[in-house]
């Protein structure tokens, strides 16, 4: 919930700065249309005043001269008209279809005349606009007096073309990221449109600025994305792995709580018999020979049993503290597996095992730790005893192998017990791990055997594997490598 209510958290932000990146981005090309617009409106207005109050005084001065306008004159100004209601004079004609135009232009005069003789129409002292024709065009108008003092209204024709190329191209700066489009074709993001007179015409960013602007957003968008998804697999990796690691410590703590009551109940019974045959004899109650010997029997079976049980306890503790030390001397392997063998017989016997021992002559010296393989021995045949069930049965094989290149010497040690389950095989050499069957777990134990058995083999360069199928018996593997010669 933390990673996901992070990653919503990032997600907003991302688009809140996207959304400022392109207010910030936008908002200054804006600004500069909106300034255009208002320098076009400014500058039309200064001219086209100027142009109309020069034809006004040149109608009162001299109504019957030809027209003939000054240098400055607006090329965009395509048309001079002069009306009193009834009369249309042209000081100038439209370039273009002039007698069409004209009566366009005498039409819509003549139609919104207004005689401003009376108080309340004074002569205007600013253009007025009137739209007139298909597709539709503009008049500039100013009302004004002739030379007798009767009521006029002067006109002038706009060519919208002209005044796009004269009067608002030169007011965008090249390379600005804005241009000039028909108002019918201004398209998103936005269009600054100029107004009467110039409504024809509309100013927008260019598809090149839109583009660049688009890529300036783009990539910080991707940026804080990529960042928020960054978290976002951050996060959702550390809970993994905390979850995990939680978990592991739990089934850790469990295994351990397990591994003490095993423990615990491991040393009860050997020292409770040895106790208790020890108290036996001591008494002086047993008269028989045969059974004494068989009390001495007991009680060294169970001191090498205790014995064997700390010593592994010792192992694992040296082991984890990374303080295990081993003597490696020149070794005959044969020697180690009859002794531990024979030393192991009893327990055999004991428990009505078959058993059998099988030695190939002229095995290769080994460099090993005596003690340490034979403790390997021990924990497995311990292990064959105490996991069969009606068919008991163990057989040790020495023999030679080659493995990767390297001579050495193969002990295997087989039964035909409960086996090992093919899901429980990979965790078979972890610290303190005993499997969940119910047969295993009816047996104790303390789980330590096998991974000191495994630390030991590894610890002489070789390898161990097993090979066991369910009810069919186990075969355990162990590979010693040569010492080199000389």
């Amino acid at each position: 919930m933390l990673a996901v209510g992070l990653a919503a958290v990032g997600g907003t932000l991302a688009l809140q700065q996207v959304q400022s990146l392109t207010v910030r981005l936008m908002a200054e090309a804006e600004f500069r249309a909106r300034r255009i617009a208002e320098d076009a409106r400014a500058a039309f207005d200064r001219q086209i005043n100027m142009s109309l109050r020069l034809v006004d005084e040149h109608t009162k001065a001299q109504p019957q001269r030809t027209w003939n306008p000054p240098e400055w004159w607006p090329g965009w100004i395509d048309g001079l008209y002069v009306s009193n209601g009834k009369t249309l004079t042209v000081l100038a004609p439209a370039s273009d279809h002039p007698d069409e135009k004209e009566n366009q232009v005498e039409a819509i005069l003549a139609a919104r005349w207004v005689d401003y003789s009376a108080d309340r129409w004074p002569p205007l002292t600013r253009p007025y606009y009137e739209r007139i024709g298909e597709p539709p065009d503009v008049l500039a108008c100013l009302t004004s007096q002739d030379a007798s003092g009767q009521p006029v209204v002067i006109a002038g024709r706009i060519d919208h073309l002209r005044l796009k190329h004269d009067l608002l191209e030169p007011l965008l700066p090249s390379g600005d990221g804005l241009e000039l489009v028909p108002v019918n074709k201004a398209a998103k993001p936005w269009a600054q449109h100029l107004g009467l007179p110039t409504r024809f015409w509309a100013i927008q960013p260019t598809r090149t600025f839109v583009a660049e602007q688009r890529q300036a957003v783009l990539l910080p968008a991707l940026m804080y994305v990529g960042l928020t998804l960054l978290a976002l697999v951050t996060l959702v990796a550390a809970m993994w792995f905390l979850i995990r690691l939680a978990r592991r410590e739990m089934a850790l703590a469990a295994i351990k709580a397990d591994f003490v009551a095993n423990v615990s109940h491991e040393l009860k019974t050997p020292l409770a018999l040895i106790r208790m045959f020890g108290e036996t004899l001591q008494s002086g109650r047993v008269t028989s020979e045969e059974k004494r010997q068989e009390y001495y029997a007991i009680i060294a079976r169970e001191s090498t049993r205790l014995t064997s049980l700390i010593d592994n306890i010792l192992d694992f503790a040296r082991i984890e503290a990374g303080r295990k030390e081993y003597t490696f001397e020149p070794t005959n392997v044969a020697q180690v597996v009859r002794d531990t063998y024979e030393a192991y017989r009893f327990q055999l016997d004991h428990k009505w095992f078959e058993h059998h021992l099988a030695i190939d002559e002229d095995l290769p010296p080994i460099l090993a730790d005596r003690d340490a393989i034979s403790r390997v021995l021990l924990n497995l045949m311990s292990n064959s005893v105490k996991y069969s069930d009606e068919e008991r049965y163990l057989a040790i094989e020495v023999t030679r192998d080659t493995r990767r290149g390297r001579r050495g010497v193969l002990i295997s040690v087989h039964d035909r017990g409960i086996g090992i389950s093919p899901e429980d095989r990979s965790r078979l050499f972890n610290g303190f791990f005993r499997a969940a069957d119910g047969r295993v777990r009816r047996r104790s134990g303390s789980g330590l055997g096998l991974e000191l058995a495994k630390h030991i083999v590894d610890a002489h360069s070789g390898s161990m594997d097993v090979e066991s199928r369910l009810v069919k018996g186990t075969t355990f593997r162990i590979f010693l490598p040569a010492a080199e010669t000389k």
